[in-house]
């Protein structure tokens, strides 16, 4: 699956995680110093792990970003 298509299935089936991951990326563009860009999947799974705890677990198990 390809980025585009995860981006368009996170926004309709997650909307309030949607809206903090764009919340996050706004946050780390202007407030950083230097201005950093966050992908949209970095913000998603940052504000998917804030909300909702439980889920890091998939984080752990290489679902994450490779190290």
């Amino acid at each position: 699956m390809s980025a585009w298509h995860t981006t368009v299935w996170r926004l309709l089936l997650s909307p309030r995680t949607s809206w903090r991951a764009l919340l996050l990326m706004r946050r780390a563009r202007a407030h950083a110093s230097p201005p950093q860009r966050l992908s949209f999947d970095a913000a998603w799974r940052q504000a998917r792990v804030q909300r909702r705890p439980g889920d890091s677990h998939y984080l752990l198990h290489g679902h994450g970003d490779p190290v």
